[in-house]
């Protein structure tokens, strides 16, 4: 596979070769290592062997002394003389693709900074005429077509949208959503929508324009704009906010949004939630509920949390401890739209003192945590300089 560029470019891999599998295009199909004959550059496609997702355009001279206006270029240098675009954004007004550019010998590189997705196609431009040669004759553009064909896997699906429930607060903040398989990430926002039912209307610009990935692409957090949620801050004001309580909405997740494999959802997903009063006030974990298991058995530890709780938080921020502080490896399993969690030891319960510690970044759905508020009034906070606690804990005992 293709490794990593560097300070001095990237170093060449053994499964390297001109990919013929997929689809190639080009004004001129010659293969050889050089330029072809009589041509002063040649434009050409090198993929990897094992993905053909992976790959640089390669324009080749016939006299190396070429590329001698592009010794101290930099990146938008190089850009004018070869870009690459996907084939339906190949209007000028659109970025080129982001990637690195080497020169080596005889041969002017760029290696596309992502992989590229199957079932699109491809379109590298070399204009010799940036280069500002001197020549007896205009020298014409080159362009070379690739294209990678789908898998033959299955759609994507999306397995699971948190919250689970169907009523939130009017000041919800964010969504998890989780796919059976990597997404193609990079201008999502598209493929999203917010329909208010009650109004038969669209909701305006509901979405923060930041994209938030799993490390394995498979889990998307996709959040309502904070500023907009916020009594008072100024998108609040001008747009008003996202959503109202008693009126009924749509999350909607567009058909045509394609996993890296390149097959698309196929079939719109939505999300039907009713929205309540704002909530405004901080979780408190004086109101939980411990159930605790038997010794000997690997029934679970039940926390009752009173509210719905984030998804994402109450896996990374609850865990429990002996006495001691060693922590006790299980599986962490939530019910009742998120106002339940459950803890399932890898072992059998031993008798003795334990304690559930939890950080105190956990938040509710409107972003209040047990630090404090998500709407903080900067005039009434605490004047007093004492660290606030990462952690509080809450002991129980296994019989």
């Amino acid at each position: 596979m293709l490794n990593p560029s560097s300070a001095v470019g990237w170093p060449y891999s053994g499964h390297i070769m001109l990919f013929t599998a997929c689809i190639l295009f080009m004004d001129t199909l010659v293969f050889a290592a050089g330029a072809p004959k009589n041509e002063p550059f040649h434009l050409s496609f090198e993929a990897d062997q094992k993905d053909s997702r992976l790959c640089r355009v390669v324009v080749t001279a016939a006299d190396v002394r070429s590329w001698a206006s592009l010794a101290d270029a930099d990146d938008t240098q190089f850009e004018r003389v070869l870009f690459l675009k996907r084939e339906t954004q190949t209007d000028q007004s659109l970025p080129a693709m982001l990637g690195n550019y080497r020169l080596k010998e005889d041969r002017l590189e760029f290696k596309p900074s992502f992989p590229l997705v199957r079932g699109n196609r491809y379109q590298a431009t070399f204009d010799p005429a940036a280069l500002k040669r001197v020549t007896k004759k205009p020298e014409r553009c080159l362009q070379a077509t690739y294209a990678i064909p789908l898998s033959e896997s299955l759609p994507p699906r999306v397995l699971s949208i948190y919250p689970s429930g169907n009523q939130l607060p009017a000041n919800h903040l964010k969504f998890y959503i989780q796919f059976s398989e990597p997404m193609q990430q990079g201008d999502i926002f598209e493929h999203f929508s917010l329909f208010n039912k009650t109004q038969k209307q669209e909701v305006p610009r509901p979405f923060r324009h930041t994209e938030l990935w799993s490390r394995d692409g498979k889990q998307l957090t996709l959040w309502f704009h904070p500023g907009r949620q916020k009594t008072g801050v100024n998108l609040n004001v001008e747009l008003g906010a996202i959503l109202n309580a008693g009126q009924e909405y749509e999350l909607r997740i567009s058909p045509h949004w394609a996993a890296l494999s390149g097959h698309a959802l196929g079939s719109e997903v939505k999300k039907t939630f009713k929205a309540v009063e704002m909530d405004e006030r901080q979780p408190e974990i004086d109101d939980w509920k411990l159930t605790t298991p038997d010794a000997g058995t690997r029934a679970p530890l039940i926390c009752q949390l009173g509210e719905s709780l984030d998804f994402a938080l109450l896996h990374s921020q609850l865990r429990v401890q002996t006495e001691t502080g060693k922590s006790i490896p299980g599986e962490i399993q939530l019910d009742e739209g998120e106002s339940v969690w459950k803890f399932i030891p890898v072992t059998a319960w031993q008798p003795g003192d334990y304690r559930l510690v939890v950080g105190t970044v956990l938040e509710d759905l409107a972003g209040n945590s047990l630090q404090q508020p998500f709407a903080v009034d900067l005039s009434k906070q605490r004047s007093d300089s004492s660290p606030r606690k990462e952690t509080v804990t809450l002991p129980f005992e296994i019989k």
